[in-house]
């Protein structure tokens, strides 16, 4: 008896070991997936041969920094992927030079930081839309680091007398429109200012862009031009273009003491009876 006891507990042991290996081979283990390899760290990677641009997009100045007309020094390090697409962007240096003051990235003060802030945003964006042929190394692509430098300056060019005395005048004319403006930013005389507005005239408000006259017809509820009776602009720039038929005004606006301040581009366009409207409106936040 004790012997068929030990005879079915052998078998039952074969069979038992026989059913898991056989269940190991219809169902093997599932392979572990490799990680995903991380960007490099900036050291560079050996390579015999340099990445080459073959598709560049310069950088846009910004339009907060249009009244200050600040020029900057921005150095990206970019990282190459082997089809030559920009796979990762960061800042590696910037310098930023405003009414005579250079503004190094290394002080973090929060007035620098904003105002670098704005190129380093406008360098990423163009930069993310290079295009290179990549480095190689043994005649193989391989990703590699590189720095590519950025700089921002706003043209000025060489007026004449007779030209600044035009753009004087014009300027002098465009005036009333700045008091127009302010007022919308009350909520004041908002009938009397649609005078001074196109039809077409657009407003990019965040990412929304609309017709202008809408937002101040109420038809916009969730759009807030108006900033109320306390608001102020703290400062503003017009820039006549195109011999005297544009315009720009840039002003900056603080809804009430102490809030953020807002950045207002307004472009005006004088139309054939020499009368200024506004036909575009950029609020920056």
């Amino acid at each position: 008896m004790k012997k068929n006891i030990c005879l079915l507990s052998g078998l039952m042991a074969v069979s038992w070991l026989f059913c898991a290996v056989n269940a190991q081979e219809n169902n093997p283990p599932i392979p572990a997936i490799p990680p995903i390899p991380a960007i490099p760290p900036i050291p560079d990677i050996p390579h015999d041969k340099e990445p080459t641009v073959i598709k560049r997009v310069d950088p846009v100045y910004p339009e907060s920094m249009l009244l200050s007309g600040g020029e900057a020094a921005v150095y990206m390090k970019a990282f190459i992927g082997v089809d030559g697409s920009v796979i990762e962007a960061n800042i590696e240096k910037i310098q930023v030079t405003a009414d005579n003051i250079i503004i190094d990235n290394n002080d973090k003060s929060a007035g620098q930081k904003k105002d670098g802030k704005a190129f380093e945003e406008a360098s990423y964006n163009a930069v993310k839309q290079w295009k290179f042929s990549p480095a190689q190394i043994q005649g193989k692509p391989v990703a590699v680091w590189v720095t590519i430098p950025f700089r921002f300056k706003l043209s000025k060019k060489e007026i004449k007398p007779e030209e600044e005395a035009n753009r004087a005048e014009t300027e002098k004319r465009i005036e009333p429109i700045k008091t127009v403006i302010e007022n919308i930013l009350k909520g004041k005389e908002i009938e009397n200012a649609k005078k001074y507005i196109g039809k077409s005239a657009s407003l990019i408000y965040d990412t929304k862009m609309v017709n202008l006259l809408s937002v101040l017809n109420g038809e916009q509820k969730d759009i807030h031009l108006i900033e109320g009776k306390e608001a102020r602009s703290i400062n503003y720039n017009i820039k006549v273009f195109d011999e005297g038929s544009s315009a720009l005004i840039v002003l900056n606006s603080e809804p009430q003491k102490g809030k953020n301040q807002r950045t207002h581009s307004i472009v005006l366009t004088k139309s054939r009876i020499k009368e200024w409207k506004i036909t575009h409106w950029h609020v920056s936040f």
